[in-house]
């Protein structure tokens, strides 16, 4: 496994492959071997690799880690990552992903772009990798820091995180928003970062597709939501407008704050609250669900209008 495969093993590997596809009749399908045996794919056998050391700052969270560098793991996240047009540092996999279409499919993808390629055994990618059970592929992508766009957005509609802790619900409010059509998703400083791995992991690679605007101070969001004709809407547990009643055809913006202290309503003065009707006993839902109640309704109302204009 640690060793690099002898020029003539690889031959004869080829040519069974290629005895192996003459005996049948559909067109050949690219075989992964052919993909690890290409030039520029490495091995790697120390756990020590610079590469690897690399890896492991980035999954630790580490403010030592490259800012503008985030890692996908997995094969559905390194696909949203390829799809939305990202670009590669580095690949890292173990012997055996690619054995499946699916992933053989992705391999092609990475291929097609050049993106370097290393190659490990399970050992040592159990070492990098952030899942109890690892899928068998990470990456470092480059994810330059986005920033609010100049331009008005008549659809506008806009999340933005006020000191969420957690990172699991960081990327499932960013994975939310994604599927019900938001256009911004922004953080302000006291969020985690939206790059941690466990936040793009959390948001099925959603990340890719709604990069999130971090570390905005809320009087500058502030600013933009006005300079921009988007009305601003803080979520509260007790009070304000039932999110039913509440207008969010036009655009908006959606506060929600910190998984446990919520938002004070002192620290953000004359916004109106929207709240989410609950059962008697119940005070309070999960930041993440919450985020996907009000988002989902702006949707409805949204679509609803939509049906009625064109009538």
């Amino acid at each position: 496994m640690g060793q690099r495969c002898s020029r003539q093993g690889r031959i004869r590997i080829r040519r069974i492959i290629e005895k192996d596809r003459s005996n049948t009749n559909l067109d050949p399908e690219p075989c992964i071997s052919d993909y690890f045996m290409m030039p520029g794919v490495h091995r790697l056998t120390s756990k020590n690799n610079p590469l690897l050391k690399r890896i492991r700052l980035l999954a630790s969270a580490s403010r030592r880690a490259p800012e503008e560098v985030v890692l996908a793991e997995g094969t559905r996240v390194l696909e949203e990552a390829v799809r939305s047009g990202y670009s590669f540092e580095a690949v890292v996999s173990t012997v055996e992903f690619g054995s499946n279409s699916r992933e053989a499919a992705l391999l092609r993808s990475l291929k097609s772009r050049r993106v370097p390629f290393y190659q490990v055994g399970q050992g040592i990618f159990r070492s990098v990798s952030c899942l109890k059970s690892p899928q068998g592929a990470i990456a470092l992508v480059k994810a330059p820091r986005a920033a609010l766009p100049p331009q008005k957005d008549p659809d506008a509609l806009v999340l933005y995180a006020c000191g969420i802790q957690d990172p699991g619900n960081l990327g499932t409010l960013i994975r939310t928003a994604a599927a019900a059509g938001a256009s911004l998703f922004c953080t302000s400083k006291e969020t985690v970062s939206a790059g941690n791995p466990k936040a793009i992991r959390s948001s099925a690679g959603a990340f890719f597709h709604l990069k999130p605007v971090e570390h905005v101070d809320f009087p500058d969001f502030l600013d933009y939501c006005v300079n921009h004709s988007i009305r601003l809407y803080r979520t509260d547990a007790r009070e304000g407008v039932p999110h039913t009643e509440s207008d969010l055809k036009s655009p908006c913006a959606i506060l929600l704050g910190n998984e446990g202290s919520g938002m004070n309503k002192n620290d953000y003065p004359g916004l109106p609250a929207i709240r989410i009707p609950l059962a008697a006993g119940i005070d309070s839902l999960n930041v993440a669900l919450a985020g996907a109640v009000i988002l989902f309704e702006a949707s409805r109302q949204r679509s609803a209008f939509s049906r009625t204009a064109h009538d």
